[in-house]
C-alpha cells in the first residue's frame, strides 16, 4: 500500500545538516518597519490614528525567538567550526526579536486583543530575564507591557476579544520580514552593515523638535476642535517616531552610548511611565546583545 501524501523529510539533527539558502534578502527589523521617514503633520497625525497591530508584532517577535532556539537546540550535536559560521545568524534572529519586543512595548495596543498579546509577551520577556524576581527590569516590563493593575474582567474581556480576533478585519500590513535560520547569507549579510547612529539621532531629534512645536501649538486658544484634534494625533505621532527611533539607536550592533540616548529623550518620553520603560528595555537587550557579540565575535 503506498502513501499519497509522503511524511515530510526528517529535520536535521546539527547545524551541518542544514539546507542553507544563499540567496541574500532584504532584512527590515520590527522599528525599521515603524519609522516614517520624512513625515509631515497629517503622517503623523495617521500613524497615531491606525497604530500597528501589536498582535501581529508579537506574531513575529515569537517567531524569531523560535527560530534562535531551535539554532540553539541544533548546536548541541554540532561541532564547533560549524557552530561558529551560525553565529551572525543568532545574534540577527536575536536582534530581530528585540527589535519586535521593543516595538510592543513601545507602542500603543488600542484593542482588547493587542493588550492580550502585549501581556502575554511580557510574561514571556519577565520569565525570560536572569533572576527575574529581583532583575532591575522586572518592574519595567510590567509597566511596558501593561501587566500592572488590570482589573480581572478587563483581563478576561481582553483574552476573549483575543481568541475571536479572526472574525474582525485583518491587520494592516507591516514591512517587517519573517526570517528562519537556514537563510545564513541573508542574516550575516544584515547582522554586518554599518549602522550611522549619527544619522539617525539626528532623526530622532527631527521627531522631537516637530513635538515640541506641536505641542505649542495646541496652547494656542483660536484652535477649532478638529484643528485640535489633529494637532493633538499629530503629536502623539512625533512622539511615538521620536521613542522608536530612540529604540532602534539603544537596540544598533555599533557601540552605543546609551548615556547619550536618554539625554536625547523628550521631555514627554521621560514623562509617560510606558514609553520611558519600554526605552529602558531597549537600552538593557542592546547592551545584552552587544555583550554576547563582543564575547563571541563573528
Amino acid at each position: 500500500m503506498t502513501n499519497s501524501n509522503p511524511r515530510e523529510p526528517a529535520p536535521p539533527a546539527s547545524l551541518r545538516g542544514l539546507l542553507l539558502d544563499p540567496t541574500v534578502r532584504a532584512v527590515i527589523d520590527e522599528l525599521a518597519a515603524l519609522r516614517l521617514h520624512q513625515p509631515g503633520i497629517a503622517d503623523y497625525a495617521h500613524f497615531a490614528r491606525n497604530p500597528p497591530s501589536v498582535v501581529a508584532m508579537v506574531d513575529r517577535a515569537r517567531h524569531h525567538a523560535a527560530e534562535v532556539a531551535r539554532l540553539i537546540a541544533l548546536v548541541q550535536n554540532t561541532d564547533r567550526a560549524a557552530v561558529h559560521l551560525q553565529l551572525s545568524g543568532l545574534y540577527a534572529l536575536a536582534l530581530l526579536n528585540a527589535t519586535a519586543t521593543a516595538a510592543v512595548a513601545l507602542m500603543p495596543a488600542r484593542t482588547g486583543a493587542d493588550r492580550h498579546a502585549r501581556r502575554q509577551h511580557g510574561a514571556a520577556f519577565l520569565a525570560a530575564l536572569d533572576n527575574p524576581e529581583e532583575n532591575e527590569l522586572r518592574h519595567a516590563g510590567a509597566i511596558a507591557f501593561g501587566r500592572n493593575g488590570v482589573d480581572a474582567a478587563v483581563i478576561a474581556q481582553d483574552a476573549i476579544a483575543f481568541a475571536g480576533r479572526g472574525r474582525g478585519a485583518p491587520p494592516q500590513p507591516s514591512r517587517a520580514t519573517l526570517h528562519v535560520i537556514e537563510e545564513q547569507a541573508t542574516l550575516h549579510h544584515w547582522l554586518k552593515q554599518t549602522v550611522d547612529l549619527t544619522t539617525l539621532l539626528d532623526e530622532a531629534r527631527r521627531h522631537a523638535k516637530m513635538a515640541s512645536r506641536l505641542a505649542m501649538s495646541l496652547d494656542q486658544d483660536e484652535l477649532s476642535s478638529r484643528d485640535r484634534d489633529a494637532i493633538a494625533a499629530a503629536f502623539e505621532g512625533a512622539l511615538l517616531q521620536h521613542a522608536i527611533v530612540l529604540a532602534q539607536i539603544a537596540l544598533s550592533q555599533a557601540e552605543v552610548d546609551t548615556d547619550l540616548v536618554l539625554d536625547a529623550a523628550h521631555t514627554t518620553v521621560t514623562n509617560r511611565p510606558q514609553l520611558q520603560a519600554g526605552l529602558l528595555i531597549a537600552i538593557a537587550m542592546g547592551q545584552n546583545l552587544r555583550t554576547m557579540i563582543a564575547a563571541n565575535p563573528v
